[in-house]
């Protein structure tokens, strides 16, 4: 039964006396009274939640045009409410697709919202969405008609164009969920404007053409006015022809700051920028040195050929570990030895590392050094082939990387170690991204407005971020002062010429070719020793080196790149099971555009009561 709620577990109702007065069809009394009271209360349960209902009985702009293009809108709507209601919600579209995938907001700034005597409404302004909603509370909205009056400027409402300019007004909105009886709308541009206007009206439901509209231009004012009730969900869309020189165009400052404001993740890359600037300005800037490049004829005292690759570009490359090879062969420490094993089909290349001092003799190694000797000789054994550290040494990088970075970091050289610079830039990425995910969630601004702005806008910001992070690391002064003496060794091993070569030493070749290949120069340094060094190292044997035997430093240095690119191979490579990484660093509108419609343009919206 309607109107009766049954609770499970509840007793039965009580039952009433018998009353003699009739008899029901199954023998129990039969009561006219009680039926009568139960359809009474139906009935009165029924008629108040039918009779609640609302309607916009007249909706009218006054719609003002400045010079400059902005436009001041006053609404006036006329409201008739049946039954109890407490206000309605005017909803404003402020977000429209702009040119080439951007986004365009509309800047509506409300100025007042009042009754039909000017009290003050109380309203709650908010953004949903693509919308400006007003929540308009409207005290004693019960059976009765009500007006309700917004004003608001429009900063950007007036479209501007090579040939003429336009203002494309929705005046009403298409998003009523109830009819609008009558709807009009009185514009007033400039003076200037007399005699030159041209005007239009469309309505209906959201793309339609209809024109069940007068528009009556007067001088300076147009007049437009529906001649038939609008629809549920149909409204009344103004457009106005403006001729060029009545209007005044924004400048470029001012449309890029609309554009700005309405695609807000154009301001990423600039966050970006301002928060990693200042980070390196105060934490990344190497001191000045006070020295300038010039040509050293030797690598600065106590750095090893590791060290001084890392300098360059405070990383550790995969040549300035394998460079420490080739140097600890130069000091006596092991011999190198090129094998070139024939299968059935193919050559197959390896190197065989001999080992020339015992364990106890290991001095002066620093600890990267030690570390790779004891990793490349296992145990007592005195020769060791690159190719059995394959699925072996991967383990050994990761320290040796540690072992480098440390004594740099001892030697006084670091004021902000890559390790440290790394942590802090990740902490600037966090900074930066956190108040536009702050900002996105409280849906205070939209970033996702414009996808490829959004995208492009992030892509834009990675590569800021990227290119401070590489130049995070700090040196001291005395780091500074290494570097600059690391690259004008550099430089002289770029540049040095056959003359001066023969005034030193013998063996500066092979002395310093550990440092030409951790500084990547070593085809420029072996083209300077053609035909000036005549014997092959003795620290490397292979097909072609050997005493008495031609020697050619340019083929040698191609050599030892080919060694180096196979032993990078060989440090690197772990078992498929292994999760360890390597461990090296690594249009117009209507009259423009080919037609109007009802709901195109700017403004539009909607409303609905509560």
């Amino acid at each position: 039964m309607i109107g009766i709620t049954w609770k499970s577990g509840a007793s039965a109702p009580r039952k009433t006396p018998r009353i003699d007065a009739g008899f029901s069809p199954r023998g129990r009394t039969f009561n006219p009274a009680r039926i009568f009271l139960i359809v009474t209360t139906l009935l009165a349960l029924a008629v108040p939640a039918a009779a609640k209902s609302w309607r916009v009985s007249k909706f009218q702009d006054t719609i003002t045009i400045n010079p400059d293009g902005s436009a001041l809108v006053n609404e006036t709507i006329t409201l008739n409410f049946e039954g109890e209601w407490h206000g309605i919600h005017r909803t404003i579209p402020i977000e429209y697709p702009g040119p080439n995938g951007t986004n365009y907001r509309l800047f509506v700034t409300v100025t007042s919202i009042t009754d039909e005597t000017g009290a003050k409404l109380k309203y709650d302004s908010s953004i949903s969405g693509a919308y400006r909603d007003l929540k308009i509370y409207i005290p004693n909205a019960v059976n009765t008609s009500r007006v309700v009056e917004i004003a608001y400027r429009v900063r950007n409402g007036t479209r501007f164009f090579d040939g003429y300019d336009e203002f494309y007004w929705n005046v009403t909105g298409n998003d009523w969920p109830v009819p609008i009886d009558h709807a009009m709308a009185t514009l007033h541009l400039p003076d200037a404007a007399s005699g030159s206007l041209r005007a239009q009206a469309f309505t209906g439901v959201y793309g339609s053409t209809e024109r069940d509209a007068t528009a009556k231009v007067d001088g300076a004012g147009i007049e437009f006015e529906t001649n038939h009730p609008l629809p549920m969900r149909g409204g009344m869309t103004i457009d106005v022809y403006i001729p060029k020189g009545i209007l005044r165009e924004p400048g470029g400052l001012a449309k890029f700051l609309w554009f700005m404001g309405s695609n807000p993740a154009v301001f990423l890359p600039l966050v970006t920028f301002a928060v990693m600037f200042v980070l390196w300005w105060y934490r990344g800037r190497d001191p000045d040195s006070g020295m300038s490049v010039a040509p050293m004829y030797e690598p600065p005292p106590g750095v090893s050929p590791a060290e001084a690759g890392t300098l360059l570009d405070d990383r550790i490359h995969p040549r300035d570990i394998t460079s420490t090879i080739v140097d600890l062969a130069v000091r006596g420490f092991i011999k190198i030895e090129e094998t070139d094993e024939k299968g059935l089909l193919f050559h197959h290349k390896d190197y065989i590392f001999h080992l020339l001092q015992k364990r106890q003799d290991w001095r002066g190694l620093a600890p990267h050094e030690r570390v790779m000797m004891e990793n490349i000789f296992i145990g007592d054994a005195p020769d060791t082939r690159l190719s059995s550290l394959k699925n072996r040494f991967y383990t050994a990088v990761p320290v040796v990387r540690t072992d480098i970075m440390s004594a740099l970091k001892q030697k006084g050289i670091y004021a902000l170690d890559p390790e440290s610079a790394n942590a802090y830039s990740a902490g600037a990425a966090f900074v930066i991204l956190l108040p536009f995910a702050v900002f996105q969630f409280m849906h205070w601004a939209d970033f996702l407005s414009s996808v490829p702005v959004f995208v492009l806008c992030l892509v834009i910001s990675a590569v800021i971020w990227f290119l401070f992070a590489r130049v995070m690391t700090a040196k001291t002064l005395k780091g500074s002062r290494v570097c600059t003496q690391v690259l004008g060794f550099q430089e002289f091993m770029n540049r040095v010429d056959a003359e001066r070569l023969k005034t030193m030493p013998p063996d500066t070749f092979e002395k310093f070719l550990p440092y030409a290949m951790a500084l990547g120069v070593e085809h420029h340094w072996a083209q300077a020793f053609a035909g000036i060094i005549k014997d092959p190292p003795s620290w490397y044997v292979g097909p072609g080196y050997g005493y008495g035997m031609g020697f050619n430093p340019i083929f040698f240095s191609s050599s030892m790149h080919g060694m180096a690119t196979d032993m990078h191979q060989v440090f690197v490579s772990a078992p498929r099971a292994s999760s360890t990484g390597s461990g090296w660093g690594g249009g117009g509108g209507g009259f423009g555009g080919g037609g109007g419609f009802s709901g195109g343009g700017f403004g539009g919206g909607g409303g609905s009561a509560f």
